[in-house]
């Protein structure tokens, strides 16, 4: 069986080209202990390792540190490497010109406030999420206004709920896409093939993998032979309550 789904490391990938192609280089990580922050992480220092980066600082917070408020701030305290400036001087530069959020929405709106705060905010560094960010309450939070994340292509969005609300009352949800593109792409294969070629389940998986790509309404996408697939992203920033697209996802793979 193949992943049709949206895979977070590729989405980091998208990110982390984009930041450094930006001049970043000195990145900090802010991880969640869970498995979804574990993962993030993992995946960010690997990718930056082929950047020839190091991270600058990374921190994985515990629940304990997220439940307690002294505590919370005296690990970002640390991990921002905050010192008070003198009176009447200008903040002092963050030691980091991007941050990796590696973890859940609750995650980011219980961090990036306290960053703000330590004079790490998203006008001193580049804050760097995910496709979960894009929710009114991470849109409308402050101290993420500037944020960047990768979600999956939009362009086909407004003919996909159209089509959609044309047989349901109610507007569609990100596994209606997939499920759509997973039947359209065995309607695909199907019809270019006969019952010879496709007999076997083997051979429908050769049919599959060999495949340049599809494009589908949940973007370009093409399966691997491990069992995943490699997508289109577009990249959005944060800017006044709402998320701007400044990178479109490219039409094939």
């Amino acid at each position: 069986s193949w992943l049709l789904g949206y895979l977070p490391e590729q989405q980091l990938d998208g990110l982390l080209g984009h930041a450094i192609g930006l001049g970043k280089s000195k990145f900090a990580i802010i991880a969640q202990d869970a498995a979804f922050g574990q993962r993030l992480l993992t995946h960010a220092t690997s990718r930056l390792d082929d950047f020839g980066l190091q991270p600058e600082a990374v921190r994985i917070l515990t629940d304990t540190e997220m439940n307690d408020e002294n505590s919370l701030k005296q690990a970002i305290r640390e991990f921002s490497q905050y010192r008070p400036p003198a009176p009447d001087a200008l903040p002092n530069k963050s030691p980091f010109d991007a941050v990796i959020f590696a973890g859940d929405p609750a995650f980011a709106l219980r961090t990036a406030p306290l960053l703000a705060y330590y004079d790490v905010g998203p006008d001193r560094a580049l804050f760097l999420g995910n496709a979960l960010w894009n929710q009114d309450q991470l849109l409308n939070e402050p101290s993420l206004q500037g944020g960047v994340f990768a979600i999956r292509p939009s362009q086909f969005d407004a003919k996909f709920n159209a089509s959609w609300q044309a047989i349901w009352q109610q507007m569609p949800g990100e596994l209606s896409r997939l499920g759509f593109d997973a039947l359209a792409l065995v309607a695909a294969v199907s019809a270019k093939g006969d019952d010879q070629t496709l007999s076997s389940a083997g051979q429908w998986a050769q049919k599959l993998v060999t495949n340049k790509g599809f494009q589908g309404y949940s973007g370009a996408f093409r399966l691997l032979p491990d069992g995943s697939n490699v997508r289109a992203y577009e990249l959005r920033q944060i800017r006044n309550g709402q998320s701007k697209i400044i990178q479109a996802a490219p039409d094939k793979i």
